[in-house]
């Protein structure tokens, strides 16, 4: 992601491409131990780290209308906008959330980094802040809804869930120092250009 402004049109090319992932993400699962891991998270701390705030606001934006409209490209193939008054309603919005606060970790990484192990560390500290405004966000309907105290809330909704939510966090970060260059590459060169090179 650079500072500079985006190509409009490959911003909206690259927002639909990550809220098509979004929509995939939650469809396929990995069978990893009692509870299968989601990629839906994955793609929408990508779209942060990758995309920066507007490009990650717009993509789970589009993803979550989407969703509200009926169809089914929420977990387990669903949709419709009850279920954002389901027991996991508050993790949808959450991953509004989750996009902003993992988008503008990545923008003030570009701002202030001025080496790779920088911009590194500053990244990871937002993809765990992120996940955390998850859980805080979604946890409180989760409880609400199914009458629990917050010891079973806990033990239903987060504790089964961070192996998986681990490993995505180190997989977004990975995935974001692979391809920062050329994701910046496509959303900021004019076709033709060579000179451009980011720290």
């Amino acid at each position: 992601m650079s500072t500079n402004r985006a190509h409009p049109i490959r911003s909206i090319v690259v927002s639909a491409l990550f809220a098509a992932s979004m929509a995939a993400g939650a469809i396929i699962t990995i069978p990893i131990g009692i509870v299968p891991i989601t990629l839906q998270t994955l793609f929408v701390l990508l779209a942060g780290l990758l995309g920066g705030p507007r490009i990650a606001l717009t993509s789970t934006a589009v993803y979550l209308l989407l969703g509200t409209m009926g169809l089914p490209v929420f977990f387990g193939g669903i949709g419709g906008i009850a279920h954002f008054a389901s027991p996991t309603g508050g993790f949808l919005i959450g991953l509004f959330f989750m996009a902003a606060v993992t988008g503008a970790f990545s923008w003030l990484s570009e701002r202030i980094a001025r080496s790779r192990g920088l911009r590194l560390v500053i990244v990871s500290f937002g993809v765990l802040c992120a996940s955390v405004v998850l859980y805080a966000t979604g946890l409180p309907l989760l409880r609400v809804r199914l009458g629990l105290d917050w010891t079973k809330t806990f033990a239903v909704g987060l504790l089964p869930f961070i192996p998986g939510d681990i490993i995505k966090c180190i997989a977004s970060v990975v995935l974001y120092d692979l391809f920062r260059k050329k994701i910046s590459a496509f959303l900021y060169l004019r076709w033709g250009e060579h000179d451009y090179e980011l720290p």
